[in-house]
């Protein structure tokens, strides 16, 4: 697996930054933030009509999760409302993209919606582990 992300040199300790994040004043947000910093597998489940992705997992690095979403990098630009699901050490996720920041040309931070949690099973690596039913 290639990891293509291009971190900044200013986030030089990005893996060994982790913890609460600090809350500031205008924060809207009902849960707390955790920074946890780690590699994991992304595939695109739903893309938006005009762009197309491929089939091909890709790696991306962790952010920072909350009860109701997480964040995380990408060598790429991906859409609001992309549909992704991404595979970590001891679980994986299904995700709506809710908004995407770009840091440089190979480092983007997306921001997304949980949908779904998953414990740790072989599904996560079916092709469409999604039947058309659900």
């Amino acid at each position: 697996m290639d990891w293509k992300i291009k971190i900044p040199a200013e986030w030089a300790d990005y893996f060994e930054d982790t913890g609460r994040l600090a809350a500031f004043a205008d924060d809207q947000r009902h849960n707390q933030r955790l920074k946890i910093r780690t590699c994991g597998i992304m595939w695109f489940e739903k893309t938006i009509p005009i762009r197309s992705r491929t089939k091909t997992p890709m790696g991306i690095y962790t952010r920072d999760f909350a009860r109701q979403g997480t964040g995380f990098l990408s060598s790429c630009e991906i859409y609001p409302e992309e549909q992704v699901w991404i595979v970590l050490p001891t679980f994986w996720v299904q995700l709506r993209v809710a908004r995407a920041r770009r840091i440089n040309d190979q480092c983007y931070e997306i921001g997304a919606v949980l949908s779904r949690q998953h414990e740790p099973d072989s599904d996560a690596f079916v092709s469409d582990p999604y039947p058309a039913s659900v």
